[in-house]
């Protein structure tokens, strides 16, 4: 393998050998076990960015360690999502405001599935007694966002990835990266087309594992600077 992208699995590897890995565990647990109303929202936030890190990078080395047919689509989803995350743990840790954006989104995402199926309701003219539920349902959770979350509205747009990348300084290397892993993770023609190319494969698989690592360990630096 070469030796640069050893180096990047080897990083990631060593957060979990070196303590680092339980050190942030244990201190969203002591955070967890000593809630201060004012801040729960902010642990909960981060423990969540941290067990989604902490997961899919345990299922990226799976997939890697266990090699399976068409293994390099789920690398390539896997570091992805690592990419992603990379993107909303840094942009987070940015600024207090920006974790409270990530937070209130949560139920912006909600909006925006039940807006989906309203539209097509109503584009396909479904009956009063399906699409009214949804209404209600809408209501709702504009109620709940603002009784239990102190979201005013959930009329603003939610902030896209690719802007929290570029504010956080990496966003054209967001872009490549994504379109890349994205042609695999999916099944685009170049995928469709693609011959049986063992050493391009292996390849790949070492490049996509390596980049996810990569994704995980700026991810995890991002929350340690934050919980520790």
């Amino acid at each position: 393998m070469d030796p640069e992208l050893s180096r990047l699995i080897g990083g990631a590897a060593d957060i979990a050998t070196s303590g680092r890995w339980a050190a942030v565990n244990a201190r969203i647990e002591d955070l967890l076990a000593n809630p201060d109303p004012d801040n729960a929202w902010w642990v909960q936030l981060f423990a969540s960015l941290c067990y989604q890190n902490f997961s899919e990078y345990v299922s990226l080395k799976s997939a890697y360690e266990n090699r399976q047919d068409d293994d390099l689509a789920l690398l390539a989803w896997r570091a992805r999502n690592l990419l992603e995350l990379s993107a909303w743990c840094n942009y987070c840790a940015k600024s207090r405001d920006n974790a409270r954006r990530v937070h209130e989104d949560a139920s912006r995402d909600v909006r925006g599935i039940i807006d989906a199926f309203i539209k097509w309701g109503t584009a396909t003219a479904q009956a009063a007694d399906w699409l009214d539920p949804l209404v209600t349902a809408k209501q709702t959770l504009s109620d709940r966002a603002r009784l239990l979350n102190g979201v005013d509205s959930l009329e603003a747009g939610y902030k896209r990835v690719s802007e929290a990348a570029e504010q956080c300084g990496f966003g054209q290397q967001f872009i490549v990266s994504n379109k890349m892993l994205s042609k695999f993770a999916h099944p685009t023609a170049i995928r469709i087309r693609a011959s049986t190319d063992e050493a391009r494969d292996t390849l790949l698989r070492d490049i996509f594992f390596s980049q996810g690592c990569l994704f995980f360990t700026g991810a995890f630096e991002a929350l340690e600077g934050q919980l520790l």
